[in-house]
């Protein structure tokens, strides 16, 4: 009887947080999601370039928003599929948020970025396992664009 409940219990949780993923991927992220293929498919060349000078310029912008940059990767294909991994440093207030994401304002790149990981932040507070925290958010740019969190 004891077991059985905990199982139940167990997997009433499982299906909770899969429930929550799948909603994630899709309405939480639909309109970045969007307009991420609009980008990769309007200018194809170049994009590794525009993505790495994004980083670059506003990599001060990110810090400040609580993620730091900390690899890439990029297929050799045109549009590149392009993976960056942030490691998460703490959560911002919204007030904050609304201030970097206007400072932010005049890249279309580094504004989907920021919205990205701030809806994967606030993703990774609903699925709260244990003492585990959101330690690093992927975020892949491309035709298929991606988003996932490594809580640990």
């Amino acid at each position: 009887e004891m077991s059985e409940n905990l199982f139940e219990k167990a997997k009433a949780a499982a299906s909770s947080v899969t429930e929550k993923v799948s909603s994630l991927k899709e309405n939480l992220w639909d309109d970045e999601k969007a307009e991420i293929i609009n980008q990769f498919k309007e200018k194809a060349e170049g994009k590794l370039n525009e993505v790495i000078e994004t980083i670059n310029k506003y990599k001060s912008l990110f810090t400040e928003a609580g993620y730091d940059i900390h690899s890439m990767s990029a297929s050799m294909s045109i549009p590149p599929d392009i993976s960056m991994t942030f490691t998460f440093l703490g959560a911002v207030d919204k007030a904050k948020r609304e201030d970097i994401l206007s400072r932010a304002s005049e890249s279309k790149l580094a504004t989907i970025m920021l919205k990205s990981l701030f809806k994967a932040s606030d993703f990774a507070e609903t699925v709260k396992v244990g003492q585990m925290k959101l330690k690093s958010i992927v975020i892949t740019l491309g035709l298929i664009p991606g988003i996932s969190i490594t809580i640990s």
